[in-house]
């Protein structure tokens, strides 16, 4: 009976081993992603805070003293934010990641939404399924019944997926976005 069992413990060893790899590649693989995610966030909310500063960053100092504030976004102003974002996602090449800068804004009862989409290595558009138009009831009216502008930005990138490569899958990146929308001042 003794002979007949040699050799079983090298096969469950060889089972136990795969397992245990294909584990701490999945424990690692999702830790890389949730940094990445967490950095993601971190840019889109940076980038977000500073487009609501339209009357400190976005406005022009008339001759009589006052301050005429441009609201909509154009597209130098996407310029602007894709170079920023480079520089806080630590990617000195802006094709490597996408960017969408959205804002929607009320004249009266006119409704203006702008939208700038700087895409990956023109391969992939940032354009997730969270469009700015699709939360215009987060628009606050004030006491007179002006609506404040709202405005979105959205980060994202692809990464290499260590779990889909360890398994042998043919899609061996993960698609990670972040956006944050705020109201503008």
């Amino acid at each position: 009976m003794k002979n007949k069992q040699r050799g079983v413990f090298a096969i469950e060893m060889a089972f136990v081993l795969f397992f245990l790899c294909a584990l701490l590649t999945f424990t690692g693989d999702i830790a890389y992603q949730l940094l990445n995610r967490v950095n993601l966030d971190r840019t889109s909310y940076s980038l977000v805070n500073i487009l609501k500063e339209r009357t400190r960053f976005f406005s022009t100092q008339n001759a009589d003293g006052s301050r005429t504030v441009r609201y909509a976004v154009t597209q130098k102003d996407a310029d602007d934010m894709e170079t920023l974002a480079a520089r806080l996602l630590g990617r000195p090449d802006t094709g490597t990641f996408g960017l969408r800068v959205e804002s929607l804004r009320y004249n009266g009862s006119t409704e203006y939404y702008d939208r700038y989409i700087k895409s990956m290595n023109n391969t992939l558009d940032c354009d997730p399924d969270d469009a700015l138009t699709s939360r215009r009831s987060l628009v606050p009216l004030s006491a007179s019944g002006k609506a404040a502008p709202l405005y979105q930005v959205t980060v994202c990138y692809r990464i290499d997926s260590w779990f889909n490569r360890f398994m042998g899958s043919n899609n061996q990146q993960a698609y990670l976005h972040s956006s944050s929308a705020i109201v503008g001042r």
